[in-house]
């Protein structure tokens, strides 16, 4: 509708109007989304015809949107925009290469100069120069390959649209091509001129400050960002951004998504520098006490921040971190919150493992908190990571417990593994049991035969239910290290159980020599499938990294990689460089967690007697393709 035409509407009914306008704006949005998604569509179907097609399109809309703004037409700018959206979607389907090759590669430098030039020109339409900032975010792995000479002047054009006096859409857009273009540069002093001479991180502060909550997440991740590659000049900054982090964490008191990212920032801030990492902790410790002795959610979320703060504190601890691992055990005594009791258990974890001189000091405590997470009363969930904690404690204070009160966390053990329904839960107390049995196999058979524990309605021996247990458990243990330590030990349990009478009468019939001998077996087997379904992944890797003559076989090979996560377990992908998490850190520490299982197996079972036929078979087919896959890589060979 025309201008006069809007201001009638506006006198007659102002809410009328706004709804009209508001309901337009949202049917305009809805055609925008239905267009996307049909582009997409066609270059997926048909992506060559689509190709060219676009390329005509985009050329004639680019073409004549320009020429109407130079003439003066006040809406030619909708041309322009509605070409960089299509050139945009359909480039992105593409990688460099093929983009190179297709019927849009004349247009690339076309659009990627007309992107760069609307971004910085503060006369253009505000949406107009949105779509130019969205471009470059969206093309940033074609701009950083074909004209990385331009990055720095497309920093300094986000770095001015950052600017609180630029509408919020250019502002939002430039944070995004900002941070972008922020890891491909490694020009220090360009990064720190643009963060404080030209006002990013001032531009980035007032963002923050009236951010909502969609926007904040992008504020945060893109401070994360900033961090990380700039820690130097965020150490300069941080009498600003340690009190804006605890703002921000006390304004979205109740919204978990947003301290999850505020978290990510920390933990950004601690790993580092040093300077930051003192200056958050200084800010933060005073929030993580006062917050543990507030409400349930309150104190569930600081106990997250507590142990962000816990993984880079100076060791031995302060009395403030002490303080606060002491209120945090006094209030997961009194929860029965699921994700409290996690994140106390992660925390605690965390704490006995950098200092287990201080945690000594709180090991009373500590005892309590794993008898009462190992009792009936708790469902799975709140218990979950009460094995690397009793494991822990095993390890560091095992030798400071008296023989009863050892045998009764033993006990607890063998009781809560019987009970237990979560995979994760029987994986990782099986793996308990797994280590203690590697530390000190005699003792703990000993330990264990010795106990009578109530099951169902029936008193049964501690080790019968524990392998009994373990056994019917042991196909679902699929974790790396897991498998290393528990399918290792089974091996132990076996070679024992074959020398003496009074173990095997012991062990029951749940786990008689024979059975355990099968689950040494399975356990090889699934070493064997995983090794060549590894193999054929990395064939299919080779392909995919091979310069293909056509577009076709580039996307037949990514499509023979989504299938990747069906057999590969997360320990196995490399690190990017970051940290992992308190457990991922825990497992690699441990000195099984690279055995290579497949070899130890094999060699373990080629030695073995088996009076089965069919099991024997099974046994030298398994050991012979274990040998084969091995022989394959380059190692042993049997």
């Amino acid at each position: 509708m025309d201008r006069d035409v809007q201001a009638e509407a506006w006198r007659n009914d102002p809410n009328e109007y706004l709804q009209q306008e508001e309901d337009d704006h949202f049917r305009g949005c809805m055609v925008r989304l239905s267009g996307e998604g049909l582009l997409s569509s066609m270059l997926e179907s048909f992506k060559r015809e689509a190709t060219r097609s676009l390329a005509n399109v985009v050329e004639t809309l680019i073409e004549k949107g320009e020429n109407g703004r130079a003439a003066g037409d006040a809406n030619a700018w909708k041309f322009t925009e509605l070409g960089l959206l299509t050139f945009s979607i359909a480039a992105a389907e593409a990688s460099v290469k093929s983009l190179q090759r297709s019927e849009l590669a004349p247009l690339v430098p076309t659009a990627l100069s007309l992107a760069a030039k609307l971004s910085g020109d503060k006369a253009a339409p505000e949406f107009l120069r949105a779509r130019a900032f969205s471009l470059l975010h969206r093309l940033g792995d074609t701009v950083t390959a074909l004209v990385t000479q331009e990055v720095p002047h497309l920093l300094e054009a986000a770095a001015a649209g950052l600017a609180p006096s630029e509408p919020l859409i250019v502002r939002v857009s430039a944070c995004r091509v900002f941070c972008r273009f922020l890891t491909a540069t490694a020009d220090e002093t360009l990064r720190e001129d643009l963060l404080l001479k030209k006002g990013v991180l001032a531009s980035l502060g007032a963002l923050l400050r009236d951010a909502d909550e969609e926007l904040l997440h992008l504020c945060l991740e893109s401070l994360c960002i900033i961090v990380k590659k700039c820690p130097k000049t965020m150490a300069a900054v941080e009498g600003d951004l340690c009190p804006l982090t605890v703002q921000i964490w006390r304004r979205c008191a109740a919204d978990p998504m947003v301290h999850m990212q505020v978290l990510d920032l920390v933990s950004c801030c601690v790993f580092v520098d040093q300077r930051l990492q003192r200056a958050m902790e200084e800010h933060l410790l005073p929030v993580v006490h006062s917050d543990l002795q507030s409400e349930p959610h309150l104190a569930c979320s600081a106990m997250g921040l507590f142990g962000v703060l816990l993984k880079h504190s100076a060791v031995p601890f302060g009395p403030e971190v002490l303080n606060c691992a002491g209120l945090l055990l006094a209030k997961a005594m009194q929860s029965d919150e699921s994700m409290m009791l996690q994140n106390a258990c992660e925390t605690l974890v965390l704490l006995v493992q950098r200092s287990a001189s201080q945690g000594a000091e709180l090991l009373e405590q500590l005892l309590r908190f794993a008898e009462r997470l190992l009792g009936p009363d708790l469902e799975d969930d709140a218990c979950l990571y009460v094995g690397p904690l009793a494991m822990l404690l095993f390890a560091n204070y095992g030798r400071m417990l008296p023989a009863q009160l050892q045998v009764g966390l033993l006990q607890a053990l063998v009781l809560r593994l019987a009970r237990a329904e979560r995979p994760y839960l029987r994986q990782e107390l099986v793996v308990v049991f797994a280590r203690l049995l590697h530390e000190d196999l005699n003792g703990s058979l000993q330990a264990l035969a010795g106990m009578e524990v109530p099951a169902k309605d029936a008193i049964r021996g501690g080790l019968e239910l524990l392998m009994s247990t373990w056994l019917a458990v042991a196909p679902e243990i699929r974790a790396r290290r897991a498998r290393n330590v528990t399918v290792s030990a089974l091996c132990r349990v076996h070679e024992r159980s074959k020398e003496d009478s009074q173990l095997r009468s012991l062990l029951g019939e749940a786990a008689t020599p024979e059975r355990l001998l099968q689950a040494i077996l399975s356990g090889l087997e699934f070493e064997n499938l995983r090794c060549g379904q590894l193999r054929e992944a990395e064939r299919n890797q080779v392909l995919e990294d091979s310069d293909e003559e056509d577009e076709e076989a580039d996307d037949e090979t990514r499509k023979q990689n989504v299938l990747l996560s069906d057999f590969l377990d997360l320990e196995d992908v490399d690190s990017d460089g970051s940290e992992g998490d308190t457990f991922q850190d825990l497992e690699r520490k441990d000195p099984l967690a690279e055995m290579d299982l497949q070899k130890v197996l094999a060699q373990y079972l080629v030695n073995q007697e088996c009076q089965d036929p069919e099991l024997r078979q099974r046994m030298m087919q398994a050991i012979q393709e274990a040998s084969s896959l091995v022989s394959m890589s380059g190692g042993y060979a049997q």
